[in-house]
């Protein structure tokens, strides 16, 4: 809750849209004109994310590329490229680090950290800190950053929706919280967007008409989810930042001898960079479980392809070869100018237990062998297997039945 004389104790720092954001960096002449991000309208996958134009279309995310198309046919179709995405939170992350000790990623381009005391450390107001903190994020990023503090997460995560079009870091105020909050549209609750329309077309748009219902009148019509809306919207949050914990990644990249297109000496490249990674003292005894694989192209486009292995591995052998049938299926729209690996879920080495005794009708007696020998040193039966009693009866300690082995 907002208690009296707290300071601000959390930030928010949000990039809205964050892959459409990141294309029309690239590309400044795709501003203003709707993006929809998933692939090309033949390919038979799903929009992974979309403009606000192509929103307002009728484009949303998990709609098919074909039915984007037809919703909107002006849009301009770009490839989901993961591993940039992925870099790019990721080095935003790691600069919100050196300015925080505690920072939560919740998605890519939104993160929530702590900044409790760390502006008297730096001698800054904390409206002053924060924009140190924008100027240096949006020169690091060339994106658009929105930056919130405020006593809770909810508050400042809220924040950010209420200054459109405005690049100003927000520091929401204990007292000003409650009217900031009550202007807001219900879409900035944590619910899902089910919630979202059911609260429109109960004629609810702003959470202070949430917070003004009874508590009971939201509860009974929505449950918990609308119970916690209730306390948001009146700015009782007593939620927490939980940082993740650092997960040790290697990553390997090389440089191509020349453009090729051919899968084999792409195959050959991952071989040496999967080997030079496992050799890495982070990796001596230990296995892994996850491998992003990826691949520049001329045209500057990043292709990626991602493994998660069943069981931990550690042979670089059994890694190619669950890569290798993805490698070869790749049709690249240009030729490729580097590689790079990134080994990820490392854990203790894994290993098999072997089958005492192997299937056949010679292990099988000395298996029945050696139970009876058990049983005549003990003098009574120590091992046992089930049988069926009284399938049929309601009772499940009826139906099965234990009796001594090889009787």
């Amino acid at each position: 809750m907002f208690y009296a004389g707290r300071p601000m104790d959390v930030a928010c720092l949000l990039i809205p849209d964050f892959l459409v954001a990141l294309a029309r960096r690239d590309n400044p002449a795709l501003r203003g004109r709707p993006i929809v991000i998933g692939g090309s309208p033949e390919e038979h996958t799903a929009v992974a994310a979309c403009s606000r134009e192509a929103a307002a279309a009728g484009v949303t995310i998990g709609t098919t590329l074909r039915r984007a198309l037809a919703l909107c046919p002006d849009a301009v179709f770009l490839p989901l490229q993961e591993g940039q995405a992925a870099s790019e939170a990721a080095a935003l992350f790691d600069l919100l680090k050196l300015y925080s000790p505690v920072v939560e990623a919740i998605a890519p381009g939104h993160l929530h950290f702590e900044m409790r005391g760390l502006p008297q450390l730096a001698r800054l107001e904390p409206q002053h800190w924060l924009e140190d903190l924008h100027q240096a994020a949006e020169a690091a990023t060339g994106l658009p950053i929105r930056l919130a503090g405020a006593p809770a997460v909810f508050a400042a995560h809220a924040a950010n929706f209420g200054e459109e079009g405005s690049r100003r870091p927000v520091l929401l105020r204990e007292d000003d919280a409650p009217r900031y909050l009550a202007r807001l549209p219900v879409e900035v609750l944590p619910v899902t967007p089910a919630m979202h329309q059911r609260l429109r077309l109960f004629g609810l748009v702003r959470l202070g008409q949430v917070a003004a219902l009874p508590f009971a009148a939201m509860q009974a019509q929505f449950g918990r989810d609308g119970a916690r809306a209730w306390r948001l919207a009146r700015g009782h949050d007593d939620s927490l930042i939980l940082p993740a914990s650092e997960e040790v990644r290697l990553v390997e990249e090389i440089e191509l001898p020349g453009p090729t297109a051919l899968s084999e000496p792409l195959c050959i490249g991952t071989r040496g960079l999967l080997q030079k990674a496992l050799e890495r003292p982070e990796a001596r005894g230990r296995s892994l479980r996850k491998v992003e694989w990826r691949v520049g192209l001329e045209s500057g486009e990043q292709i990626s392809r991602r493994v998660v292995f069943r069981e931990p591995t550690a042979d670089p052998a059994r890694i190619l070869f669950v890569l290798r049938p993805k490698i070869e299926r790749l049709q690249l729209p240009s030729a490729a100018i580097s590689l790079g690996v990134t080994l990820s879920g490392l854990c203790s080495e894994y290993g098999h237990q072997a089958n005492l005794w192997p299937v056949g009708p010679r292990r099988w007696r000395e298996l029945v062998e050696s139970v009876e020998q058990l049983h005549a040193r003990v003098g009574e039966p120590q091992v046992f297997r089930i049988v069926e009693v009284q399938p049929w009866s309601r009772i499940p300690e009826r139906q099965l039945g234990l009796v001594a082995f090889g009787s």
